[in-house]
């Protein structure tokens, strides 16, 4: 049983515990409720693009603007999500962390979540994996990746499936395997 902080009532402090101290103010503070009708459907409609849909409005920007190295991009990108979605899965099952949703933080109607559990951002991961690449390769498109990394995850605080550290890890882990990729494609 958890209290208001995440901290559980019985026994000993666990590491989601001590991180729910920090997490759980910043997860009430970002999520959404249905009284901000605008902000609920773009956070809705943005988490419902990280479900794959945004990966082919990247390829197609990849295809129509054709930085140079885009198919080493393409092949970093697509390899380090298909590695990552193969680890993704035991790292959710062994880390078992409840979503914010889960304990009752959540925005109301958001579409459910696709695994069970929150840690790591599999959304975040994935997204910053197909970025990392792009921006390394072109660097003029750091800030429209940025903007597009930024929006994500406040998608994920918002509609309550995702702590703050959820997202920081998810990047982390998608960043690590993209970069030693990218590094080892694309330079």
């Amino acid at each position: 049983m958890l209290d208001g902080l995440g901290v559980s009532r019985i026994g000993r402090r666990s590491g989601w515990d001590r991180l729910g101290a920090i997490d759980w103010p910043i997860a009430r503070a970002i999520a959404l409720s249905g009284d901000w009708r605008t902000p609920v459907v773009v956070a809705k409609a943005l988490s419902r693009l990280g479900n794959g849909p945004i990966y082919l409005i990247i390829l197609a920007a990849l295809f129509a603007l054709r930085p140079k190295g885009s198919e080493a991009i393409m092949i970093c990108g697509g390899t380090s999500i298909v590695l990552l979605h193969c680890i993704y899965p035991a790292l959710k099952r062994s880390a078992a962390r409840p979503r914010p949703r889960d304990l009752g933080i959540a925005c109301p109607g958001a579409p459910p979540p696709i695994d069970r559990y929150s840690f790591p951002s599999g959304h975040v991961m994935t997204l910053t994996a197909a970025l990392f690449p792009i921006v390394l390769a072109a660097p003029a498109a750091w800030p429209p990746g940025l903007a597009i990394w930024a929006a994500m995850s406040w998608a994920r605080l918002a509609v309550g499936d995702h702590f703050a550290s959820d997202v920081a890890a998810g990047t982390a882990i998608g960043a690590g395997v993209s970069g030693a990729m990218a590094y080892w494609i694309v330079t």
